[in-house]
């Protein structure tokens, strides 16, 4: 018994420390073979607690980061995993361009990447943007107001009527005016909506607030938050009507919204870092899917790719 001693407090100070400890509790001290297996057990569950808690950090730093970009950009993003941060969700959306009439109302729906250009019957242009519709009466002239729903993405250039406004509706949001150019930005989507003013004035409410715009500003309704004006990024803003992706120094999540919109892909991120990130890109929007994301890869910021019906961001 005494030589069985001896051989196991030779062993080093925390094999000892562990033996005394397993000792005092079993009443009895284990063998050397016992104690490293009880260490190697106990290093194990250490390392699963420490992959859990860094799993619920880096959740809740994603969620942080993408709050950071409600306030700053108007974007409304969605944890769908632990791991995977939803900029935009893809819609149900006709395959061709379907324009349908029905007691006295017209509905026009887009596809994905592309536009339709029409005149509304007060001589209104109207640009509508991929995957959009947009529902309007066939004739105004009965009606004291000028009323039309959208959803999705539209140029208007909206025919001046001093004595019957203009009232474009979309979802929580309106927007009023007299006669003005203006875009509205409204898809299901991405959870945010937002009116670029180029021209005129415009009068925006959302519940019981309403602000007035003036040209070169932008308002951005996001979910659950108020209107806010801001400065317009007016060259990204109108690109799409001039058949480009153009942005200068915008965040890579503002980027990866506007192809996902414009080719009605869902787009998620795998790092919460690369949201914030800010790109410069300009490319032709009659491209393939396939064609921009393979340009945005070559700017060697992030890896862009197509996975399980999705668009991936990831580092």
């Amino acid at each position: 018994m005494e030589e069985r001693k001896e051989e196991i407090f030779s062993k080093d100070a925390e094999t000892l420390r562990l033996q005394q400890a397993f000792g005092e509790v079993l009443s009895y001290l284990p063998s050397p073979e016992e104690t490293q297996r009880a260490w190697e057990g106990f290093l194990a569950r250490q390392r699963v607690a420490e992959r859990r808690r860094r799993v619920r950090l880096y959740t809740s730093g994603a969620v942080a980061a993408a709050g950071a970009l409600v306030l700053l950009f108007g974007f409304v993003f969605r944890q769908t995993a632990p791991e995977e941060i939803e900029v935009f969700a893809a819609l149900d959306v006709p395959e061709r361009l379907v324009t349908t009439e029905a007691n006295g109302m017209v509905t026009v729906a887009t596809p994905p990447a592309t536009t339709a250009a029409f005149m509304l019957d007060d001589s209104t242009r109207v640009v509508l943007s991929a995957n959009s519709r947009l529902e309007y009466p066939k004739s105004f002239w009965q009606q004291g107001t000028r009323s039309v729903r959208l959803t999705g993405e539209a140029r208007f250039e909206v025919a001046r009527d001093a004595a019957r406004p203009f009232i474009v509706s979309t979802g929580k949001m309106q927007t009023q005016v007299l006669g003005t150019v203006f875009d509205v930005s409204a898809y299901p989507g991405s959870g945010a909506s937002a009116v670029t003013l180029y021209q005129g004035c415009v009068r925006v409410s959302a519940e019981a607030e309403q602000v007035e715009m003036h040209p070169g500003q932008q308002v951005v309704l996001a979910r659950k938050q108020k209107l806010r004006i801001r400065k317009a990024p007016v060259v990204a803003a109108e690109s799409w009507t001039q058949g480009e992706f153009n942005f200068d120094d915008a965040p890579l999540a503002e980027v990866m919204q506007a192809v996902g919109t414009w080719y009605n892909a869902g787009v998620v991120f795998r790092s919460a870092a690369l949201l914030q990130q800010r790109i410069h890109f300009r490319y032709a929007r009659q491209a393939s899917l396939e064609e921009v994301l393979q340009a945005l890869n070559d700017l060697h910021i992030a890896t862009v790719q197509q996975k399980g019906g999705k668009v991936v961001v990831s580092k």
